[in-house]
């Protein structure tokens, strides 16, 4: 009979629904957001990371729930809501501690190919990635057990993997990160492995990846900065040298171009008024002429003084009734 109820002590003992009312106490204190009910544990920031207080990995009990929960997922299939009970296990463990803490005993030695070719030995294995991001979306949360109103999904490549994408769900996201469908950033990725996930890439050919659930750390591009530091220094010289040139032609095109009072004297017709005048006075004026005038008084004097019955033509052809006069018959207006 002692046998019979220590066995069954052992049995429930293992059902993780036994312990739901221990689990309850943390995930009431998980969301930054949530207010704290009794017996909830306060949200920390630590270098601007949100951390719960919680148990994770670490401890034996979370981790034989956590193989418990394992059961229900399948690799290489789209995430179904049977499995999802293993995914907010996993991003609450990641919530517990922070990115410096989770990177120092993570595992760097695991790559594509093992999670490929044995991801039953390794679910639930905290991964460490350096990875250059190629997508980042955000999503809204349903109610879940980790207190996540926000969740982020990036997909990247490693040197390891090159054209295979490995799927990044994390929860607390850096600043410097774009979410756009098309970037190229690079970051450092700590997680959980969860299961080899299922998609279709954009030629519709199905494809997995594996998914992963921690916290990402953005990285400078030092490639792409350069690039960008060196294509603002060429802008820069080019608008030097076309402001240089243009200072340049300003200055030929000053030294060259003709006075204002030059281009009137080039232009100014003669005073016929005067001219008139001159005819009818017998003397020239003493005021000041237009330029151009005092010539044509010297020629009519000339034809005073000489025999010939004809005038000269000083005056250049005008179309009828111009300005000058009516020129079509030779008579002045």
């Amino acid at each position: 009979m002692m046998l019979w109820v220590v066995g069954m002590l052992i049995y429930w003992a293992r059902d993780p629904a036994m312990w739901k009312w221990i689990a309850d106490d943390v995930q009431d204190g998980a969301a930054a957001t949530a207010k704290p009910n009794e017996g909830s544990t306060p949200v920390e920031k630590a270098n601007d990371e949100t951390l719960v207080s919680g148990p994770n990995d670490q401890q034996p009990l979370e981790h034989s729930q956590a193989e418990y929960l394992f059961q229900a997922v399948t690799d290489k299939e789209p995430l179904a809501r049977e499995e999802m009970p293993a995914y907010w296990k996993l991003m609450r463990w990641s919530m517990t501690e922070s990115f410096e803490d989770l990177w120092e005993r993570s595992r760097k030695d695991l790559y594509f190919t093992h999670l490929a070719e044995a991801p039953e030995k390794y679910r639930g294995e905290l991964i460490g990635l350096k990875v250059s991001l190629r997508r980042a979306l955000a999503h809204e949360a349903e109610e879940n057990s980790a207190g996540a109103k926000e969740v982020f999904e990036a997909w990247g490549v490693t040197n390891e993997s090159r054209t295979g994408l490995y799927c990044m769900v994390f929860y607390d996201k850096p600043p410097e990160l774009a979410i756009q469908p098309s970037i190229h950033e690079e970051a450092t990725f700590v997680g959980y492995f969860l299961k080899q996930f299922t998609y279709e890439d954009a030629m519709g050919k199905k494809r997995w990846a594996p998914l992963l659930i921690g916290r990402l750390h953005w990285r400078e591009n030092v490639a792409r900065s350069a690039l960008r530091r060196q294509r603002n220094d060429g802008y820069l010289w080019q608008w030097l040298i076309v402001a240089g040139a243009v200072v340049v032609f300003g200055i030929a095109w000053k030294r060259t171009r003709p006075s204002v009072n030059q281009s009137l004297d080039a232009t100014a017709p003669p005073d016929h008024a005067a001219i008139e005048r001159w005819l009818e006075n017998g003397a020239p004026e003493a005021t000041a002429v237009a330029p151009g005038t005092r010539e044509t008084l010297a020629e009519w004097e000339e034809l005073a003084d000489s025999d010939s019955a004809s005038p000269p033509a000083t005056l250049p052809n005008q179309p009828t009734n111009s300005l000058f006069g009516d020129a079509s018959n030779g008579s002045r207006a």
